[in-house]
């Protein structure tokens, strides 16, 4: 069944991306993370696409080397300022996708810094990340906070959860989230197959 965690607040950049950067951040948010062979870095012209042709079920299934999970829903604002949660449900890994995109992506001496990937040519590697985000889980209702201080990323609990309250009906907040993220999907299932919220980075992805 899984969990879902409502969170709220911000990460923010210095200095601010610019738009190669988000970009490609808002693609590689949207993109699965399977284990797609090649670079962990390639992104597909279409993020929202399966992208599965002749690739086993075992393997789309299976988080790629050396990420998280299969999604990460850490969304970069429109003018580059700032990283928050996305909205959509089921985030298991928050904490470490914050640090890999930190570590990754964005601080000095990021490890993509050495890869030369072509997609990445206008990334900088030259950012700072500070801020708080704090994270509420249904099931227990465990109350946490994700703090950034300078690219370091801490967790500290805020109140304890308790696993009864996964037996409890949702709250009011809870409810009206729930209707929020019903008609975006909704929305999104109807818009046409080539819609804004496509990126397409296919002029950038990787030589095969």
């Amino acid at each position: 069944m899984g969990f879902t965690t409502d969170f709220v607040g911000h990460i923010d950049i210095e200095p601010h991306l610019n738009a190669g950067e988000i970009a490609y951040l808002e693609a590689f948010r949207q993109m699965r993370h399977f284990d797609r062979g090649g670079s962990p870095y390639d992104v597909p012209g279409n993020p929202l696409a399966p992208d599965r042709d002749g690739v086993p079920l075992g393997r789309y299934n299976a988080t790629g080397p050396g990420k998280p999970e299969l999604y990460c829903h850490w969304a970069v604002c429109g003018s580059g300022c700032c990283l928050s949660f996305s909205g959509d449900e089921k985030f298991y890994a928050p904490q470490a996708w914050l640090r890999y995109l930190v570590n990754h992506l964005l601080k000095p001496g990021a490890t993509a810094a050495k890869a030369s990937h072509p997609q990445l040519e206008e990334f900088t590697f030259d950012h700072r990340l500070d801020g708080m985000i704090v994270g509420c889980r249904r099931d227990t209702r465990e109350l946490y906070a994700l703090v950034v201080t300078n690219n370091r990323i801490t967790r500290r609990e805020l109140r304890a959860g308790d696993p009864m309250y996964g037996a409890e009906p949702p709250l009011a907040y809870q409810l009206a989230i729930d209707r929020d993220r019903t008609e975006r999907t909704r929305r999104r299932r109807d818009a046409p197959a080539a819609g804004g919220n496509v990126v397409d980075l296919g002029t950038r992805r990787a030589p095969t």
